[in-house]
C-alpha cells in the first residue's frame, strides 16, 4: 500500500516541491494529498496531488489559499498572556516565552485540581482537525473527564453515529470506491445503481470526509440520483428525483419511504429473514403511519416520495449519503434509524456500491485515547453519564446542554478553568449565544491554542498559544479510508514560534502525567499511535499513504465482529431493526415521527407571529466553520453573511439583493444581507453560520461583531433528543424584514 517510488521532495524550476497531506491547522475535514511549492523560504503555492488516490488532484479553495493563511500578517506567532482582570482589552496582551506559558497553564490547573478537584477543568476542542485525540488525552492526563463542545445536542455526527451503532454496530458510508487505492478501476467495486444524497450539499461541504466529486464520478458512470434537501442545490438540480421537504422532518420522509418498500414487498425477503431481527416489530410500529399523511406533514408530494422509495429499492446496489441536516434536528436519531432500516431490508449493506463500514484504517483509532487511564470515579463525572447512557457507552463527551446549565448554576460544582484547542465557541459551535457567553465568562482562567485571534480569545482568554500549520509540523491524518502524515515541508522557514497541536499536547501532557506521555518526541508518539498498522512515522512518510485492503461481505465471513463469529457487531449478530441496546437504556428502539420543538404544527401561535422557517449551519466551500474570514481572496467570494430567501417573496416585500435584513425571533435578532433565490420555497430561509468580522477594531468590540450577525443568538439550548443527541437547529421560527436607514 502507498507508493514509495514517488519522491517526497524535488526541485521544479525555482520552487522546492514537497508532497504531504492536508489536514490541520487550519481546519480541514478531509485530508487531501497536496503538493506544496516553496520559494525563498516562503510557501507560495499549493496544488492537489494527482497521484493521491483520495482526492486525485482535486482541491477546495481553502487549501489553494493556504499560502495566504501561513503568511497572514495578523497570524498568531508567539505565546501571549494578559491579566484576567483585563479580559476584552486588546492592548493588555504581553508576549511571553513557551516555558512561561506552559508553566502558567501547569501551575494554574494543578492548583485548581488541588483546591477543587480535576473535575473543575474543562477541555474544549473543535472539529475536522487532528485535535480530537490530543484534546481528549490531554484532558485525561489532567484528571478531568470534561471534553465539551457546547454544540446543543452534540448535533454533529452523533445522532447518525448512535443510530448506526444501535442497528449495525459501526458507522457506514456510501461506497464510491474511496476505500480502494485503485479507485474506480478496482475490479471488486461496482457503481451504485442509485445514490441518495440526504440532507447535505456534499459538493460544497465534503461532509465527514465524503467528497462531493465522488458522487459526481458515480453519476458520470451511470448512478441514478435522489436528493432530499429543502434547497435546490447543484446536485438537486441534476437529480432524477428531488424531494423538497420543510426542514427537520426527515423522519417523516424516511418512514414514508420505508413503509412504501415494506407495504409493496420491495425488500429482500431472504436477507431480512437470515440477517435481521425485529422485522415484525418494525412492521407493527410503522403500520400506525399513513404514507400520504407523512408526505403531507413533510410538505412533499406523496407520489414523488413513493417513487423515490421504489427507485431506491429497485437498485441492485444503492447507497445513501447522510448529512449534517439529519443531526441538526431533535429527532434526527429517529430519522437515521428509519434510513438505516431501508438500507438493511434492501440488502445494501457491506456490498460493492452499497453502504460500507468505515473501520479505522489499519486499526488506528485514538478517539478516547487514555480514557481507561482515568479513574472510574472521574469517568462517572462525565456530564450526562446518568441521564443519557449513550454518553457513557463510547461517546465520552459531555452532554452540552446539561454542561452549560451546570456551568451557569455552578451545581453540583463550578467549572473554574478551561483549555481550548482549535475552537471558537462564541462564534461557531456555541449554540444559545447568551448562555454560552455567560458560562465562559464564569471561568477563572482560559488558555487557547489557535492560529489566529478569535472572538473567544479576544473577549475571554487569558493565555494564547500559537499553532503551527500542517506544512510546519509533524502529524498523523487518519479518517475512514487511509492514513497519511503531515511534515514540515522542505525549504520552508517557519515564522515565529508556532508549535503543532500534537507538540503542545505532548509538552503539557508530560507535565501533568508523564506516564501517559512517555515518548521522547512527537514522532515517537505518532509511531505509538501507528502500532496497530505495524508502521512507524518514517515508514508512512516514505510510502506517503496507507490503504487497507478492501473486503466486502465481512459479516458473512466472520471478519467483521471482534469475536470472529459471522454476523454484525450487535448483541444478536444481526442487523437490529428493533434495537435491544436502545431498549435496554431507555431510548426509542425503532424509528418514529414527531414534530420539531417549534413548527407550524407544534406551535401554530408562534408560527403565526414568526412565519418563516429558518435553517442554519449551511457550509460555505470557502470557509471552514468560523475560520478563513480574514483571508481576502476567500472573503471576496462572500464579503458579508447572507440570508437566502425566496425571490418571489422578496419581490413582494420590496427586498432587493444586498439589502440588510433583520432576522428575529423571541430569542433575539441578527442582520444578514438578502440573497433572493428561486432555490427555496416561500416561507423558508437559510442563514450562514460562523460569522464574525476579524477586520473590526477589537477596541470597539472584542467579539468582532459576531453578536450582531451570528445565528447562535436565535438558537435555544435544552431541547435535545431523547438519546441526548440532536437539536432543532434547522427549523427556527423567525420573521424577516428590512433594516431601517441607520440600523446597519
Amino acid at each position: 500500500m502507498g507508493n514509495a517510488a514517488l519522491p517526497k521532495s524535488w526541485r521544479e524550476g525555482e520552487y522546492t516541491v514537497t508532497r504531504t497531506t492536508a489536514w490541520s491547522a487550519p481546519g480541514c475535514h478531509e485530508g487531501c494529498g497536496v503538493l506544496c511549492y516553496v520559494k525563498d523560504g516562503k510557501l507560495v503555492k499549493v496544488e492537489g496531488d494527482p497521484e493521491h488516490p483520495f482526492n486525485q488532484g482535486r482541491l477546495c479553495p481553502r487549501c489553494v489559499a493556504l499560502p495566504d493563511v501561513v503568511n497572514h500578517p495578523d497570524r498568531l506567532l508567539y505565546p501571549m498572556m494578559r491579566d484576567p482582570s483585563q479580559r476584552g482589552n486588546p492592548d493588555a496582551w504581553e508576549r511571553i516565552s513557551w516555558d512561561e506559558a506552559l508553566d502558567r497553564v501547569e501551575s494554574k490547573f494543578k492548583q485548581i485540581t488541588a483546591d477543587y478537584g480535576a473535575e473543575a477543568i474543562q477541555m474544549f476542542h473543535g472539529t475536522g482537525r487532528d485535535v480530537l485525540w490530543e484534546a481528549q488525552r490531554l484532558a485525561y492526563s489532567m484528571g478531568t473527564p470534561h471534553d465539551v463542545s457546547y454544540l446543543s445536542g452534540l448535533a454533529c455526527w452523533m445522532p447518525r453515529l448512535v443510530a448506526y451503532i444501535m442497528t449495525v454496530g459501526c458507522y457506514m458510508m456510501p461506497d464510491c470506491s474511496q476505500r480502494h487505492e485503485r479507485r474506480y478501476d478496482d475490479p471488486a467495486w461496482r457503481v451504485p445503481e442509485v445514490l441518495v444524497i440526504w440532507g447535505n450539499n456534499c459538493v460544497q461541504s465534503n461532509p465527514d470526509g465524503f467528497f462531493g466529486d465522488w458522487a459526481v464520478e458515480c453519476m458520470r458512470r451511470g448512478s441514478k440520483l435522489i436528493v432530499i434537501d429543502p434547497r435546490l442545490t447543484w446536485l438537486a438540480a441534476r437529480a432524477d428525483i428531488w424531494l423538497q421537504p420543510r426542514p427537520a422532518v426527515d423522519s417523516a420522509i424516511a418512514i414514508g419511504m420505508l413503509k412504501t418498500i415494506i407495504d409493496e414487498g420491495l425488500y429482500d425477503h431472504a436477507f431480512v429473514d437470515e440477517w435481521t431481527s425485529g422485522f415484525d416489530e418494525l412492521c407493527s410500529e410503522i403500520s400506525r403511519y399513513e404514507v400520504d399523511s407523512l408526505a403531507s406533514a413533510a410538505w412533499v408530494n406523496p407520489e414523488k416520495l413513493k417513487a423515490a422509495a421504489r427507485m431506491y429499492a429497485a437498485g441492485n446496489n444503492s447507497a445513501i449519503q447522510l448529512g449534517l441536516a439529519i443531526d441538526m434536528q431533535r429527532h434526527g436519531n429517529a430519522a437515521a434509524l428509519a434510513i438505516i432500516d431501508m438500507m438493511a431490508i434492501c440488502n445494501n449493506i457491506d456490498r460493492p456500491g452499497g453502504q460500507i463500514f468505515t473501520p479505522d484504517p489499519a486499526g488506528v483509532n485514538n478517539f478516547g485515547w487514555g480514557w481507561e487511564e482515568l479513574p472510574q470515579q472521574q469517568q462517572e463525572k462525565l456530564i450526562g453519564y446518568n441521564e443519557y447512557p449513550m454518553i457513557r457507552m463510547g461517546m465520552r463527551l459531555d452532554q452540552p446542554d446539561l454542561c452549560i446549565e451546570q456551568a451557569i448554576s455552578e451545581q453540583p460544582y463550578k467549572f473554574r478553568v478551561a483549555f481550548m484547542i482549535g475552537t471558537n465557541p462564541l462564534t461557531c459551535m456555541g449554540t444559545d449565544h447568551a448562555k454560552v457567553k455567560e458560562a465562559i465568562a464564569k471561568l477563572e482562567f482560559i488558555a487557547v491554542a489557535d492560529w489566529h485571534m478569535t472572538s473567544t480569545i479576544q473577549a475571554y482568554a487569558d493565555l494564547v498559544l500559537p499553532v503551527a500549520m500542517y506544512v510546519e509540523k509533524q502529524g498523523l491524518r487518519y479518517m475512514y479510508t487511509n492514513l497519511g502524515v503531515m511534515d514540515q515541508i522542505e525549504g520552508l522557514e517557519v515564522r515565529g514560534e508556532c508549535k503543532g497541536d500534537e507538540e503542545i499536547s505532548w509538552l503539557l501532557g508530560k507535565r501533568f502525567n508523564p506516564s501517559m506521555y512517555p515518548w521522547e518526541s512527537v514522532e515517537d508518539m505518532i509511531t505509538e499511535m501507528l502500532t496497530p498498522a505495524k508502521l512507524s512515522y518514517q515508514d508512512l512518510r516514505t510510502i506517503h499513504w496507507y490503504y487497507d485492503p478492501m473486503e466486502y461481505g465481512r459479516f458473512e465471513k466472520g471478519t467483521l465482529r471482534h469475536d470472529g463469529k459471522v454476523g454484525f457487531s450487535t448483541p444478536t449478530g444481526r442487523i437490529e431493526l428493533y434495537s435491544y441496546m436502545a431498549e435496554s437504556i431507555g431510548c426509542p428502539p425503532m424509528p418514529y415521527y414527531e414534530e420539531p420543538y417549534l413548527s407550524p404544527v407544534a406551535t401554530p401561535d408562534i408560527y403565526q407571529e414568526y412565519p418563516v422557517i429558518v435553517m442554519t449551519g449551511t457550509r460555505n466551500v470557502q470557509f471552514f466553520h468560523s475560520e478563513h474570514r480574514q483571508i481576502p481572496k476567500l472573503r471576496e467570494i462572500q464579503p458579508d453573511p447572507w440570508v437566502e430567501i425566496n425571490d418571489e417573496w422578496a419581490a413582494e416585500e420590496g427586498i432587493r439583493a444586498g439589502d440588510w435584513l433583520w432576522i428575529e425571533n423571541p430569542k433575539g435578532r441578527i442582520r444578514h444581507r438578502a440573497k433572493p433565490t428561486p432555490t427555496l420555497r416561500k416561507g423558508m430561509a437559510n442563514l450562514n453560520a460562523g460569522w464574525w468580522f476579524p477586520e473590526m477594531d477589537p477596541h470597539e468590540d472584542p467579539l468582532y461583531g459576531c453578536s450582531g450577525v451570528n445565528p447562535n443568538l436565535l438558537l435555544e439550548n435544552g431541547h435535545q433528543g431523547p438519546t441526548g443527541f440532536g437539536a432543532d437547529l434547522k427549523s427556527v421560527l423567525c420573521k424577516i424584514y428590512k433594516c431601517k436607514e441607520g440600523e446597519f
